[in-house]
C-alpha cells in the first residue's frame, strides 16, 4: 500500500503499528474518555429510572476509566518525547498537558466519591453532579486541543 510521499507501508506490520512513536495514544485515549461518558450516562439512568444495577454498572465504567488513564497518560508522554523529541512545552501543548492530568485528577477524585457513596448505600448528591459536569467540560476541552495538536481539528 502507498502512502504519502511514496512510502510503502504493510497494513499487517503489527511491529511498526506498535512501534509508531504517536500512534498509541490517539487510540488508547478513547478507552478511559468513553467509559466515564458511559459512567455518566449510566448514573442519569440509574437516577432516572430508579434502577441499582444501572448505578453498578455506571461505578464499573467509571472503576475502568480510572483504570486506563495511566496508560493514556503513558502514551501521551511518550507521542511527546517520540514525536516532538522532548520539546520545551508551550501553547496548546502545555494546555493539552494541564487539562488532560486536570481531567486525570478529576476522574480520580469521582472514583473516590462514588466508592464511599457505594460504601454507605447512598445515591450521588449534587457535589458528585457538579464534579462530573466539571470533568466531562475538561475532557471536551483536553479533547478539542488534542485534536488541534493532532492536526484533526484547525483552532
Amino acid at each position: 500500500m502507498k502512502l504519502f510521499l511514496g512510502v510503502t507501508a504493510n497494513a499487517f506490520d503489527l511491529k511498526a503499528a506498535l512501534l509508531a512513536g504517536h500512534a498509541q495514544h490517539p487510540v488508547i485515549i478513547h478507552f478511559p474518555i468513553a467509559l466515564f461518558i458511559a459512567s455518566v450516562v449510566f448514573d442519569a439512568l440509574a437516577l432516572w429510572r430508579k434502577r441499582p444495577i444501572l448505578a453498578a454498572v455506571a461505578f464499573y465504567n467509571l472503576v475502568g476509566a480510572a483504570a486506563t488513564i495511566p496508560f493514556a497518560i503513558a502514551t501521551g508522554l511518550g507521542a511527546w518525547r517520540w514525536q516532538l523529541e522532548g520539546a520545551v512545552l508551550k501553547g496548546n501543548l502545555r494546555l493539552h498537558l494541564i487539562c488532560a492530568l486536570t481531567s486525570a485528577s478529576l476522574i480520580f477524585i469521582l472514583c473516590w466519591m462514588r466508592s464511599r457513596l457505594r460504601a454507605k448505600g447512598m445515591a450521588p448528591g449534587t457535589v458528585y453532579v457538579a464534579v462530573t459536569f466539571l470533568a466531562l467540560m475538561m475532557i471536551t476541552l483536553t479533547g478539542h486541543l488534542g485534536g488541534i495538536l493532532s492536526g484533526i481539528e484547525t483552532p
